[in-house]
């Protein structure tokens, strides 16, 4: 079942659930419709409990007072979806698209931008493992088991003054949940059987546990164990200038996640947490080889939470560690592991004041940052090694103008050493039309710092397409210590209702991207005769669509969703070339509707039906000439034809403490084109129990 639209978002630094009376933090929460809903009027809705979050703002609001698009999927709603994984949760979202390149890895992606370009946070604090990788990476979507979250939070679009670099297209914040004070958990079983060498079998085992172990002492616990094996064989054989290469839609891994957390609450204004979390993936070789790689991910963060009267300080400690080890294809053993650690201090005041009549709510924050690789592996015979410290203070506040428009502005200074100082400020509007309606309009900044890893003039890196674009691969990428950070101008306006048996938004944004870092043609050549590229500024690079989203509850057991992405503009400038090529990996119409029913007490059914449009800005190779007798390629993974993917779920309460679930995801076994180098997971037969004590 498509997740439900929420209702509230009061977003803060804090991830803890605080109780407080809704008239005290809101004028209303009374959500009625206008005219064209007449029916939600006689029936408002009134929360007595908000849960504060941590994404879109530091400013605790409802959904449609947030300065900014925010999405949040709560628990409920990932159980009623029988999701078996993150990516299933987060198809329906509005603005997102989950993408495939061609090294069969999938990524998240935020309005037309690369998904290199969307940040992913748990509990507020970003996650660094894929710097260990130069590419092949699974992402961080599976590193906290479902049964551990709480809720996901998803910001569509730049987030650079609160969380600085990375989150020019948008934030993922993966919520786990609290310690309770009684001891309670949940343990869930999964196995998935696909028919198709698209799709190979899998199995986990997950598992939650909370409660107290002393007075004020509480802990929460989290595992998982799972598999998803390599596909039999692969779909298709790919012949890249006289190289066969087999391509597979996926790839398997083996992973281990253990996460604890201990939390003392010495008295009702302050609160101390311990958090440890240890994961290990290997990824499967696809002939049932010896494991190809060994990622392993570690994590320590000590947390403060302080509440000073009106306001709140938020502080944390974290340091993570993270390698990836792959194996030698002459010696079979182990090549030096690249590592890549983090340490991060942060500290967040947010608190209230009057300014005149004026209500002003505001924050105030600084952190500093220490990242280092030591990458042995990459470059045959270069240690491709180096570090980064990056220090930032910023500042958000939000006025009342009136009952019914508010202005909130943010400024974020950071000094980074090798690039020194970037400003990004970020002004957003919100104008109540109506008790129901609210316009939404803002500005904000983004940048983009260039990693280590591409800083460094020893790198090299071998692509066998997909980096070389315009140009058909393979190539070889070289590093460029001149880069600069790329930077982007971004607008968006919408509209947000939300009734009572009916929600809906829609938005429109734009993006102008400058400096957009990517990989420019040197003229050069490798030994064996491979195009050199080196790491560059390209001119540009632009993004324009709409979002929407809108759910309505058509009988008290019947639920609508629906969740639509339109890019209408998708396309960079390559030097001279008179011809603008797509940003990104992403349709040009992402639509997703379904239905979700409580067919009886026990019983619930749904089904969803997505559709994956042509490739936004797509272009095609013939009289793209360059150089004279060489043709500029199609950007790898674009799709010239629109297809449909058919997911049915069932869900059976077994009893008042266990559920069973059943599915099938990719009913009909869709794909895109035969030329198109990735492949959806195809059809998969689910069956999974999860039981709560």
């Amino acid at each position: 079942m498509p997740a439900p639209l929420p209702r509230l978002a009061a977003p803060r630094f804090s991830a803890r659930p605080i109780r407080r009376p809704a008239r005290a933090l809101l004028l209303s929460l009374t959500a009625l419709a206008g005219p064209a809903f007449a029916q939600d009027a006689s029936e408002p809705f009134v929360l007595d409990e908000i849960v504060l979050v941590t994404s879109a703002s530091s400013i605790a609001t409802t959904i449609q007072d947030a300065p900014a698009s925010i999405t949040v999927i709560d628990q409920s709603a990932i159980e009623a979806s029988g999701a078996r994984n993150l990516n299933d949760v987060l198809r329906t979202v509005p603005g997102l698209n989950l993408t495939r390149g061609n090294d069969g890895t999938s990524g998240v992606s935020f309005r037309g931008l690369s998904s290199s370009r969307t940040l992913t946070l748990i509990d507020g604090k970003r996650v660094s493992t894929r710097n260990t990788f130069a590419r092949h990476y699974q992402g961080d979507l599976q590193i906290v088991p479902l049964d551990a979250i709480e809720r996901i939070e998803v910001v569509r679009g730049p987030m650079s003054t609160l969380y600085g670099s990375d989150a020019m297209g948008g934030v993922i914040n993966i919520i786990t949940k609290k310690s309770s004070d009684v001891w309670s958990g949940s343990v869930t079983t999964d196995f998935g059987i696909g028919d198709a060498n698209t799709t190979a079998d899998s199995r986990s085992i997950s598992a939650y546990l909370s409660g107290p172990l002393g007075e004020n002492l509480n802990l929460a616990a989290w595992a998982k164990l799972a598999q998803t094996d390599t596909p039999d064989a692969p779909y298709a054989i790919s012949s890249v200038r006289g190289v066969d290469t087999p391509l597979y839609a996926s790839n398997g891994v083996r992973t281990r996640t253990l996460g604890a957390r201990l939390t003392w609450t010495p008295d009702d204004a302050m609160e101390w947490g311990v958090e440890a979390q240890s994961s290990v993936d290997d990824y499967l070789a696809p002939d049932n080889g010896p494991d190809e790689n060994e990622v392993t991910k570690h994590s320590l963060a000590l947390t403060h939470e302080w509440d000073l009267g009106a306001g709140q300080l938020s502080s944390y400690l974290r340091h993570e560690t993270s390698g990836n080890k792959t194996r030698n294809g002459d010696t079979g053993g182990w090549n030096p592991a690249i590592d890549y650690d983090t340490t991060v201090l942060e500290s967040r005041f947010t608190s209230q004041t009057a300014l005149g009549e004026r209500h002003v709510d505001y924050t105030l924050g600084g952190l500093i940052s220490h990242e280092k690789l030591n990458d042995p592996n990459t470059t045959a015979g270069a240690l491709i090694e180096g570090s980064a410290t990056t220090a930032a203070l910023y500042g958000e506040a939000r006025i009342e103008l009136n009952p019914d428009l508010s202005l909130t502005g943010g400024l974020r200074v950071d000094h980074h050493e090798d690039f020194g100082t970037n400003v990004t400020p970020r002004l957003y509007a919100n104008y109540r039309l109506s008790d129901a309606l609210m316009l939404k309009a803002g500005y904000s900044q983004a940048f983009v710092a260039p990693d280590l890893r591409n800083l460094n003039p020893n790198y090299q890196m071998g692509s066998r397409g997909n980096g070389c674009k315009p140009y058909q691969g393979p190539c070889t990428i070289i590093g460029n210590p001149d880069l600069q950070p790329e930077t982007s101008d971004n607008y968006e306006i919408g509209l947000n209702y939300q009734g009572n048996r009916t929600s809906w938004e829609v938005t429109a944004f734009y993006n102008d991207v400058d400096n957009m870092l990517s990989a420019r043609r040197t003229g050069l050549t490798t030994p064996e005769g491979t195009p050199i590229f080196q790491r560059d500024n390209f001119d540009y690079g632009k993004t324009a669509g709409i979002e929407a989203g809108f759910e309505t509850a058509l009988t008290d057991d019947l639920i609508w969703s629906t969740s639509a992405t339109h890019i209408a503009k998708s396309e960079f400038k390559y030097g001279d070339f008179d011809t603008a090529y797509p940003m990104a990996t992403t349709p040009e119409w992402n639509v997703t509707t379904g239905l979700a029913w409580q067919a009886a007490a026990r019983l619930n059914l749904s089904g969803q039906i997505t559709y994956v449009g042509k490739q936004a800005g797509y272009v095609i190779e013939d009289g793209l000439v360059v150089g004279g007798d060489e043709q500029a390629s199609v950007p790898a993974g674009q799709n010239s034809d629109a297809y449909y993917l058919v997911d049915v779920a069932a869900a059976y309460d077994l009893s008042d403490s266990a559920t069973l679930n059943l599915g099938i995801d990719n009913l009909f076994d869709r794909q895109p084109d035969a030329d198109v180098d990735y492949r959806e997971d195809g059809r998969l037969f689910k069956i999974g129990l999860t039981t709560r004590f």
